[in-house]
């Protein structure tokens, strides 16, 4: 990959962010760039590209940064402008203008919470690339979870409450980049938002509960086993059962005995 000349970067983004262009103009403006700084030579391991399908750019860490650093500012300075380049760059199937997009919401004022919210479940329920919920989650929540991490729970909470199957899928993706986070503790609270989801038939619910099981084992596999061995026993619903034994697999065999027991032991189904 050639050598990065940080003033030709620079003058590269003021030429593309300063005229304040409309959005589609901005959007192949930006696109153009990003291919100029394409690593071409990258090469990922074959495990690597099992995970993701979405195309990259492979941008250079000092590239990456300048950009961020420009979509943080203009979200701040001009979030109305950021928001309209947003919705622009998400339109692509490039993991950086997604990645960017998502930087986006993550840097915008309060004021435009509603507007972010909206995005998470029209972007989220769209795509089912789990590297791209990530991104979304993560890094477009920055701004909403440094405010209040229970406030982003409850919105997650509403979710669920509101009976739409879209805004469901969206809250367990949301709940999925939460427990990856070491720093997040909480789940207690993780588990009572999902048990209502449990009784819901609807393969792609089941589906999104199952890799979030997965997760929380990761997390924590003995409150997990714990919370599903209780929900087994006093619930008569189908899903639990069949992501338990899809499941099993990522318990500690203390706890894949637990949940043996409970699956044994479980009411009739209805």
């Amino acid at each position: 990959m050639p050598a990065i000349h940080i003033d030709r970067l620079v003058q590269q983004l003021n030429s593309i962010f300063e005229p304040e262009s409309p959005g589609p103009i901005f959007r192949e403006n930006f696109k153009s760039l990003l291919e100029v700084h394409a690593n071409l030579a990258y090469r990922a391991g074959q495990d690597i590209q099992r995970k993701s399908s979405i195309s990259k750019y492979h941008l250079a860490p000092i590239v990456n940064h300048h950009i961020q650093n420009q979509f943080s500012s203009l979200a701040k300075n001009k979030p109305e402008l950021a928001l309209e380049y947003a919705d622009q760059l998400w339109t692509k199937d490039y993991y950086e203008m997604k990645y960017f997009a998502a930087i986006i919401l993550g840097s915008l004022p309060k004021e435009l919470e509603p507007e972010i919210l909206n995005r998470f479940i029209d972007w989220g329920s769209r795509t089912t690339e789990r590297e791209i919920h990530q991104v979304l989650f993560q890094f477009g929540t920055q701004n909403i979870r440094q405010s209040s991490t229970n406030k982003w729970l409850e919105t997650i909470q509403t979710w669920v409450d509101s009976s739409e199957i879209v805004n469901a899928i969206t809250a367990i993706y949301a709940l999925q980049t939460l427990v990856s986070d070491a720093a997040f503790q909480n789940l207690p609270k993780v588990f009572k938002i999902i048990t209502p989801l449990f009784s819901i038939k609807n393969r792609k619910i089941t589906a999104t509960l199952t890799s979030l099981i997965e997760d929380l084992a990761a997390t924590n596999p003995v409150e997990t086993a714990h919370y599903l061995s209780n929900l087994l026993l006093s619930s008569s619903y189908l899903a639990p059962r069949q992501i338990v034994r899809k499941n099993l697999k990522f318990f500690p065999s203390s706890d894949q005995k637990k949940l043996r027991f409970a699956l044994s032991n479980a009411p009739e189904i209805e």
